[in-house]
């Protein structure tokens, strides 16, 4: 999975972001995207988007990244109501849940000494904590990225799991409705 965090510009419009919108339902049609969608923030979420595409295999990562579409994405209609971008690419552990209603997604950024089944245990905490049916978890794929691993919440009811912190984690959360892009 990939995943892209937007914080918008204050020069942000509803034109721009219906635009965002429609590429991102674009890029959900390329053969490496088994599913996509995106999460729009509510109160109190560190982005106000989050895009998410499910890719059919770890191959499929590059060739998503590297495509003129995505590209285009990124530079004609991400940069133009752009903030500040952050991304991370997971390998799920488990299937990928329907993406509709309301979600909250748990970005957990750590330092190199902390080991993955310290993440894995701190996003699986997560995700018990949020007691909805369908979630999933995932671990960074490749070194240097910011976040080593992303919780995922969907359910039909508004989500307000909090975030994970203390010594070891800096966390990102993004919580609000949800829809699928394909």
């Amino acid at each position: 999975m990939h995943i892209d965090f937007v914080a918008l510009s204050e020069q942000a419009t509803s034109e721009g972001l219906d635009a965002l919108f429609a590429e991102a339902a674009r890029l959900a049609t390329m053969e490496e995207v088994v599913s996509a969608g995106v999460i729009e923030a509510e109160a109190d979420s560190d982005f106000e988007l989050a895009f998410l595409f499910v890719l059919r295999d770890f191959a499929a990562i590059e060739t998503f990244g590297t495509s003129p579409m995505y590209s285009r994405f990124l530079q004609g209609y991400v940069a133009p109501v752009l903030r500040l971008l952050a991304g991370a690419d997971v390998r799920l552990e488990g299937d990928m849940p329907p993406i509709a209603g309301r979600a909250a997604c748990l970005a957990l950024a750590a330092d190199d000494e902390t080991y993955d089944w310290e993440v894995s245990d701190a996003l699986n905490g997560w995700r018990r904590g949020i007691l909805t049916a369908g979630s999933v978890v995932g671990m960074a794929m490749g070194e240097r990225q910011r976040f080593r691993g992303v919780g995922l919440a969907f359910g039909d009811e508004p989500l307000t799991p909090a975030k994970v912190g203390g010594e070891r984690f800096t966390s990102t959360l993004v919580t609000g409705k949800a829809w699928s892009l394909r």
